[in-house]
């Protein structure tokens, strides 16, 4: 087996941000408008859709957090309804519990020598690894014999939902930077989704709640949600994807198809979703996707000076949504750094588009590593972050010369990457010589 050694910051990578609600939608200019059909529903504004939940959560495996087991030198420390034949690597540790809201799932790796590697998880949490808890390590859709997958079905008592889903991912052979000899790595999921099906206008349209482990409920005012707005029989929940957001104490309004839709209420222990009808006009999301022109906005600089978006125009642009109380933000700035040194002959420029409540001094912070491109200020740039659903940071996209996007950085979808040295390597291949 090849000892591969990986040195990177794991995807479990972005800072939260609570939105303003007191801001209002006013100041995209004329051409920010958001990108919803033609035509306007004529339903009124009291018109109720109704849905059902699934009987099952899934797993939400965006952002996974890293957990390292450690070597198991003495066995007889842990009581094992069979245990492992000599020979056999085991490395252990605690797993988030989301239901109970703290690392306390014991979770055992066992590495026989000839067969392929598996988990014991104590889903009882009587302090025994039993033969139904050995759960087997698969490979991925990628078919990778390094990266191996499994979903433990962690016991949901009090709940319509019998479980709740754990992904976790095992990087077999690969050893991290951080981590010391003997020891494994492995990726685990903290939250999972509700998903329902509503009858919006005739349409069986996908829903998608996330669902609080604790309070075994979904809030129609807070957390994850996402519509299928374009009737694929999917819900993207990518970062700028149309089809998804974050509520905080808001009403979150969705396109569906021709229709404008928020969520009521949920009732998980009678299974009902209440959706209610919006004019068009209610919609105030600018929808970003790739080959769209790129709604032109007013911001101020660093320097106190009212600009536009539109300066821009003609160079390749990176928009950074960013702040320095963000640890992955700041991580991601020596590449930046790098990319506007390398670059920017050929035609790059970086917006930075701050959320730090003081930027004084945050102006010297940049100053003192050589940070010199544009920087808007956080109060000027409310009404874009609220437009484009913003609230996680570091948030990148990509926009060419004639003000098209060119990328959202979104994984699934196969764009260029505009992280790290991924941003290098993008950029090389974009810009013209």
């Amino acid at each position: 087996m090849p000892r591969h050694t990986v040195s990177r910051f794991p995807a479990a990578s972005a800072c939260a941000f609570v939105l303003s609600l007191a801001v209002p939608f006013a100041a995209l200019t004329a051409t920010a408008t958001a990108a919803a059909p033609s035509r306007a529903p004529s339903a009124a504004a009291d018109t109720e859709y109704l849905g059902k939940l699934n009987t099952e959560l899934v797993a939400n495996v965006d952002d996974l957090d890293q957990v390292i087991f450690k070597p198991v030198r003495d066995l007889s420390k842990i009581k094992f309804a069979t245990p492992p034949e000599a020979g056999t690597k085991v490395t252990g540790g605690r797993l988030y519990h989301p239901p109970q809201d703290k690392s306390s799932l014991l979770t055992i790796l066992v590495e026989p020598e000839d067969e392929a590697p598996f988990i014991y998880a104590d889903l009882n949490q009587d302090n025994t690894l039993s033969a139904d808890e050995s759960i087997a390590l698969k490979r991925g859709e990628d078919d990778s014999p390094y990266l191996l997958e499994a979903t433990i079905k962690l016991p949901l008592a009090g709940s319509s939902f019998q479980s709740f889903p754990l992904f976790v991912q095992y990087f077999k052979g690969v050893q991290w930077d951080e981590m010391n000899e003997g020891e494994r790595m492995l990726m685990q999921s903290k939250r999972a989704f509700a998903t329902g099906i509503v009858d919006v206008q005739g349409r069986k349209t996908l829903v998608k709640y996330g669902y609080d482990g604790r309070s075994k409920k979904i809030s129609a005012m807070n957390g994850e949600q996402g519509v299928d707005g374009n009737g694929d029989g999917e819900v993207d929940m990518e970062r700028l994807s149309p089809e998804g957001a974050e509520a905080q104490e808001e009403t979150v309004i969705f396109r569906a198809g021709d229709a404008f839709v928020s969520t009521k209420k949920v009732d998980v222990e009678k299974n009902q979703i209440v959706m209610r009808a919006h004019t068009a006009s209610d919609y105030k999301r600018v929808e970003l996707t790739v080959g769209s022109e790129l709604p032109d906005f007013n911001f101020t600089d660093f320097a106190g000076k009212k600009r536009k978006f539109s300066e821009f125009r003609g160079k390749y642009v990176l928009l950074d949504f960013w702040a320095a109380w963000c640890g992955p933000c700041r991580r991601e700035m020596p590449y930046l750094r790098e990319a506007y040194k390398r670059y920017q002959d050929r035609g790059f420029e970086i917006l930075g588009l701050n959320n730090d409540p003081d930027i004084n001094p945050i102006k010297d912070w940049l100053k003192k590593n050589q940070l010199g491109w544009t920087q808007a200020t956080p109060d000027s740039i409310k009404d874009v972050k609220r437009a484009y659903r913003i609230n996680l940071f570091p948030t990148t996209l990509l926009v060419g010369p004639d003000g098209k996007i060119i990328s959202l950085n979104q994984r699934k979808k196969d764009q260029p990457r505009l992280r790290g040295q991924d941003l290098l390597k993008s950029l090389d291949d974009i810009l013209p010589l």
